[in-house]
């Protein structure tokens, strides 16, 4: 069976206690979590990000790096202890907002939501200009040729050559099934799971990334799949 991964999860509070306790939590819940002491360090490679707030609208406490919409689904988690039903000011909107103490139903409920209209930056891989995408010593050119740095070279069918195109469009950045179906197939195409999955399966075998436990494109359970190398476009 191939190994699958869980939606890598940012978490950002100032108070040590409570960020451990959730972190527990959400790690027993099956997500990978990512729990930094230092709130001036911007998140890398996350799937979701979530960040403790106090609802006094004090600025003290809040990351340097939040003073606006972070590029990864966001949900933000308000203490009300100082001014109760009142939120404090963020200068934009987050993909979610709840106070606490949360019910930790509605918490991975919430989290899966926004997984699953995690945004995609509206570029339609299949009209971006043609180059060359270079990764993990790998170069994926405009006809189609996939080749090695030791020169081995195979010609991938149209639909796997446009989804590992998606996935170099998007490097590191956790895709759903739909959002990979609607842009390699079409949004209107009734393509079945089993589809995409044995279009990833081809591309895996192509790079030589093992499909019971694959370093290059992983599969996050029950939300999509992910490409976890870096890219240069030449």
């Amino acid at each position: 069976m191939p190994a699958i991964f869980a939606p890598r999860i940012c978490l950002v509070d100032a108070d040590p206690a409570a960020r451990a306790a959730l972190a527990d939590y959400l790690s027993d819940k099956g997500f990978e979590i990512v729990a930094p002491a230092d709130m001036d360090v911007p998140p890398a490679f996350v799937d979701v990000l979530i960040v403790a707030l106090d609802a006094s609208g004090q600025r003290t406490h809040r990351p340097k790096w939040l003073s606006q919409k972070p590029e990864v689904p966001t949900i933000v988690l308000d203490r009300a202890h100082v001014f109760a039903g009142r939120a404090g000011p963020l200068g934009f909107t987050p993909d979610a907002r709840l106070s606490l103490p949360v019910n930790p139903r509605r918490l991975i409920a919430t989290i899966r939501r926004v997984l699953s209209l995690a945004r995609v930056e509206s570029v339609d891989p299949r009209e971006a200009p043609e180059c060359v995408y270079s990764f993990s010593g790998w170069k994926l050119y405009p006809d189609r040729r996939l080749e090695s740095f030791d020169g081995k070279t195979v010609v991938l069918e149209k639909r796997d050559f446009e989804l590992l195109k998606v996935m170099l469009t998007f490097p590191r950045q956790l895709l759903t099934r739909q959002q990979l179906i609607a842009m390699v197939w079409g949004s209107a195409a009734a393509i079945k799971n089993r589809t995409l999955d044995r279009s990833i399966t081809h591309l895996r075998r192509h790079l030589g990334d093992d499909v019971r436990f694959p370093v290059l494109l992983k599969t996050v359970v029950g939300v999509g799949y992910r490409l976890e190398v870096d890219v240069e476009k030449l």
